[in-house]
């Protein structure tokens, strides 16, 4: 504790005294890679023959003081060509330096600080702007997907505005969340983890947000994912499921001004539709039953007319993006200012997103020794979604199971609403709206007092205010509806760090001390209210009768004490130790401070005096770490004894006591050990890393049974383990690179296995005695120690008998059924979770032409189509079916999908059993753009333009190996529209992806 009060009065000193350090003349400028023109951070800069040096920032910009008769200054980083520049008179030196053949030339994001690829021993994965700018994708989340080794992530739904799930190397908890950290230039984002931000299940939406949906990618320089222990420690309690650091785009000192302007335009549609029936066949089928079933019938004794839902509930989409940017600066201000308008339109009736970004980056070097500067960002996103996913209230739902002879318009041309409703005129006339503002930033004050030393504060904040508006008129919901929720919720948080670098001989050592405070606090208010004496009547205030009302608060701190020691040997030996101690409001005051750590060590083969310089391997370094981090993801008063309000007895009002206290409560901790290979053959222009890691999560959060006698059936305890173990493979290749072609290939491959270790005593069991916990879905889907933590739990569908007509199945033991009623009958059938996961990227490169195709795979794990229960319910004229059901058997001999019409077992055909589950392996072009540069010589003559490329794109091209397609669902999605870990890979009509067609421009100035 000494240490700690010191470093803060140490800090405090200095960020407040008014002492000035004597300045010479100086120097500044800018070091950036020749290649691509990115700001290289790290580089050592000296004063030839003197000890006066320093290091460029994370910008790339540096400043020193100078002989004020010049000399010469030496440029020096690992993986780099060192140069020598002459000073002369000049007080501004940028410099671009090349990349050594030998080393590596790039360098990695970490926790609190970055380092040179070749020495970095933490598995982390950088995804760069180019993979992220001027796509047609509304989450920077999609931008990573099939990009990272173990790295998954599905689209919740199609619906524009739900959440992305990303999972970082398996899934590490039963009820806990699952998700990454998201920093944000050092600001660890909101989550929602207490309750969401957003949308009301009762009020329409109905899924989940997207964390990171209002960010800009367009503003994004690079997205860095952090997946093993060494990478994940620094972040303590909320590294388990791994952290995605995101950085923003900055500006350079000493740079004139650059700006930018990007436009696209887009057309949208449906990646895949499911084939229902048409009022002409609904009414043959009907009738063909009807007889079957000893009531002899045709066409015409049912309903005639006739519409074409999905047609009704669907359209083109289209997509609007507007940017713009500006970066420079002087010789001691750099800034970054960029703006962004989009619209987009689903091919959904009555979806739509509007976002509007804007972001101010700054810094400044005041001195040689100060420096300071903010980073904001602002956003407020409009999502119009009257209908709630996974629902019959959504459209496409409507559409698959409205009578397809019931119409939308009566004979006097009014709007019905029979059935499942009228989605065309209840978009039309209800409301539903979601608004959110977010403002995201931090200022932060940086001093380096002695040679080597920095020090830092950072104080940072993340602010969102979300608004829900629902509003029903008389028609739909007799006396008219209204809802209004607002939530306000506010972090900020202070981070204080020292680093310092020294060394002596061959040794170097580079130390990182630090601490941090954060701290949120959200509000609640909620009203409802119904019984409008007219439709004009736009507001919740004006309801005759408030039906609920409500206003609440919840909040949360954390505080966190942290250090970072690394050391190398002759630039080839590594090693790295990380310790975190977090103090978290969220759990019981006898577990409220865990510590987390990790130690990781390194081998830099190649540069050993054994290893040959001219061979098939240019590159071979071996890694491995070990240790630990949390998983916080709980409600804010977990551990606490709650009680409600609101309660009466016996006409007294009072309270009840809702949740069973536990102060013992802690967070589900997860132990990571990583063992990874990185080579490069043929002067690299071959790149592999191979990973292989085990990751156990023990102390998960689980519902146990308690006494009766304690007023509660259960308790949430720590108890319970899960392991992850897989393997991340990653191959880049340059494949020519010759007389202007170039042509580049990049692959990446992860295997997940997936296993429940224990659960607790008191569990359910099934039959042969394996503990189990349900997973809350449609369908029996459970976590089973010694199985996955996502296993479908069903009978065993074996088919149409082809002698008989009637559907069978096959009970535990094997035999065949005709009634797959009993729930002893079930059987393990496959894991939600799959097995590999990956992509691949082919990029070419011709005279001012670029091709760029991306694939993205996914092979293993099972998908449940709940919808299918509905759509194959044979027996049940209530709402219309799939073509499949045409193909039903007449006679012996039939191979059919659907039973004889008149089997006395056809009412179980829509049972829950593995009729409904499939396969969910797909492989996806999900990327196709095709662009060209114009050439520099007609761009000199418009006078003003420095840089121009046009593009055509194609998202969600084509999808192929997928018996998920053939059943008219997009593979992609999962949850329903939510980001739940429970029901993982079950589906309920959820919207698929869009396919979308763009066409862009891209100018510079």
């Amino acid at each position: 504790m000494k240490n700690f009060l010191l470093l803060s009065f140490l800090l405090l000193f200095l960020f407040s005294s008014n002492q000035t350090w004597a300045q010479q003349r100086t120097v500044s400028g800018k070091v950036t890679s020749s290649s691509d023109g990115v700001a290289l951070p790290g580089v050592n800069v000296v004063v030839k023959g003197t000890t006066t040096g320093t290091v460029t920032d994370i910008d790339g910009n540096y400043t020193l003081s100078v002989p004020s008769d010049g000399g010469v200054l030496t440029f020096s980083f690992i993986g780099l060509a060192s140069r020598e520049v002459q000073i002369g008179s000049r007080s501004s030196i940028n410099v671009e330096m090349d990349e050594d053949a030998k080393q590596l030339n790039e360098v990695v994001v970490q926790a609190y600080g970055q380092q040179s690829e070749k020495l970095n021993i933490q598995q982390v994965e950088t995804v760069g702007s180019n993979a992220i700018e001027n796509r047609p994708i509304l989450s920077p989340q999609e931008a990573l997907q099939g990009q990272a080794g173990g790295v998954q992530v599905m689209g919740s739904s199609g619906t524009l505005g739900t959440a992305q799930n990303v999972r970082i190397r398996g899934v590490t908890s039963i009820t806990s969340g699952t998700q990454p950290l998201y920093v944000i230039d050092g600001v660890p984002l909101n989550d929602n983890s207490a309750g969401g931000t957003g949308y009301s299940g009762t009020a329409g939406g109905g899924s989940a947000l997207n964390p990171i949906f209002d960010l800009n990618p367009n503003d994004i320089e690079s997205m860095t994912v952090l997946k093993d222990a060494s990478a994940t420690a620094l972040y303590g309690s909320r590294g388990a499921n791994g952290v995605i650091i995101i950085t923003t785009k900055k500006g350079a000192r000493g740079e004139k001004t650059k700006f930018s302007a990007n436009y696209f335009t887009g057309w949208s549609e449906a990646t895949v539709f499911k084939d229902v029936l048409s009022a002409d066949q609904f009414r043959q089928f009907r009738a063909d039953y009807s007889t079957a079933t000893g009531t002899p019938a045709t066409p015409e004794d049912f309903n005639q007319g006739g519409f074409d839902w999905l047609d009704g509930v669907t359209k083109t989409g289209r997509t609007n993006s507007y940017s713009m940017s500006a970066r420079g600066g002087t010789e001691k201000t750099a800034f970054y200012v960029g703006g962004t308008y989009m619209n987009a339109d689903s091919y959904q009736i009555g979806n739509e997103v509007e976002k509007l970004n804007g972001r101010f980056n700054l810094s400044h070097q005041a001195s040689d020794a100060v420096s300071l500067g903010f980073n904001l960002g602002i956003s407020r996103l409009d999502n119009d979604r009257f209908f709630q996913e996974n629902s019959t209230g959504s459209p496409l739902t409507v559409a698959y199971l409205q009578l397809p002879y019931v119409e939308p318009l009566d004979e006097d041309g009014n709007p019905t609403n029979a059935g499942y409703g009228n989605p065309i005129y209840e978009q039309e006339m209800n409301k539903f709206q979601f608004i959110s503002r977010r403002n995201t930033g931090n200022i932060y004050l940086q001093v380096k007092p002695i040679e080597n030393l920095i020090l830092k504060t950072d104080w940072g904040i993340d602010m969102i205010q979300t608004e829900t508006t629902s509003r029903d008129v008389d028609f739909f919901s007799p006396g008219g509806y209204a809802y209004k929720a607002v939530v306000q919720d506010n972090k900020w948080l202070n981070t204080n760090t020292a680093n310092y670098n020294f060394g002596f001989g061959e040794s170097n050592f580079s130390v990182l001390a630090g601490f941090s405070f954060e701290t949120s606090k959200r509000n609640d208010i909620t009203v409802e209210g119904s019984g409008f004496v007219s439709d004009e009547l736009p507001n919740v205030g004006s309801a005759g009768t408030p039906t609920t009302t409500s206003a609440t608060g919840a909040e949360w701190a954390l505080f966190s004490t942290f250090g970072r020691l690394n050391y190398d040997l002759k630039n080839k030996y590594l090693f790295e130790a990380s310790i975190r101690r977090d103090g978290s409001s969220r759990f019981g005051s006898g577990n409220r401070f865990g510590v987390f750590w990790a130690v990781s060590g390194g081998w830099l083969i190649s540069d050993e005096d054994f290893f040959p310089e001219s061979g098939l391997i240019s590159f071979l370094k071996l890694t491995s770490s070990y240790g630990t981090s949390g998983n916080d993801r709980i409600g804010n008063y977990a551990s606490l004894g709650l009680y409600t309000g609101g309660r009466d007895y016996n006409g007294n009002p009072g309270i009840e006591a809702s949740q069973a206290a536990n102060s013992d409560l802690t967070w589900e901790q997860t132990a990571q050990l990583d063992i990874s290979l990185d080579a490069r053959f043929f002067s690299d222009r071959l790149r592999v890393n191979a990973s292989w890691y085990q990751k156990n999560t023990t102390d998960l959060l689980l519902s146990v049974p308690v006494p009766r006698t304690t007023g509660f059936t259960s308790r949430i305890q720590n108890i319970g383990e899960v392991v992850n173990r897989g393997i991340d493979l990653t191959i880049a290749g340059d494949v020519i690179d010759n007389n202007g072609l170039k042509w580049t290939i990049t692959g990446n491959l992860g295997y997940l296995h997936n296993e429940v270790l224990s659960l607790p005593e008191g569990s359910s069991e099934d039959l042969d005695g394996n503990k189990f916990v349900t997973q809350a879905s449609f369908s029996s889907q459970r976590a089973v120690e010694g199985r996955s933590i996502n296993e479908w739990f069903l009978v065993r569908y074996k088919g149409v008998n082809p002698e008989t007509g009637d559907p069978e199945w096959l009970d535990k033991n094997g035999e065949v059924t005709n009634t797959p009623n009993n729930p002893d009958d079930r059987v393990f059938a496959g894991s939600a979770l799959p097995k590999f996961t990956g992509g691949l990227t082919n990029q070419l490169y011709y005279k001012g032409f670029d091709l760029r195709v991306f694939v993205n795979f996914v092979s293993g794990g099972k998908t449940y189509l709940a919808d299918n229960e509905f759509s194959n319910n044979i027996a049940s004229g209530g709402f219309n079916h799939t073509r499949d059901v045409l193909n039903y058997w007449t006679k012996p001999g039939d191979k059919t999908f659907a039973p004889y019409l008149g089997s006395e077992y056809i009412a179980n055909f829509d049972n829950e059993s593995t009729l409904h589950l499939f396969d969910a392996s797909y492989i996806r072009v999900k990327n196709i753009t095709l662009g060209y540069k114009i050439p520099q010589n007609i761009l000199e003559k418009s006078r003003f333009l420095s840089d121009a490329r046009v593009y055509a794109m194609v998202q969600n091209a084509f999808t192929f190996a997928s018996d998920l397609m053939d059943e008219g669902t997009d593979p992609e999605v999962s949850n329903g529209g939510t980001s739940s870990n429970s029901a993982q890979a079950e589906s309920f009509y959820t919207s698929p992806q869009s396919r979308t067609f763009t066409v862009g421009v891209s100018l510079g100035f």
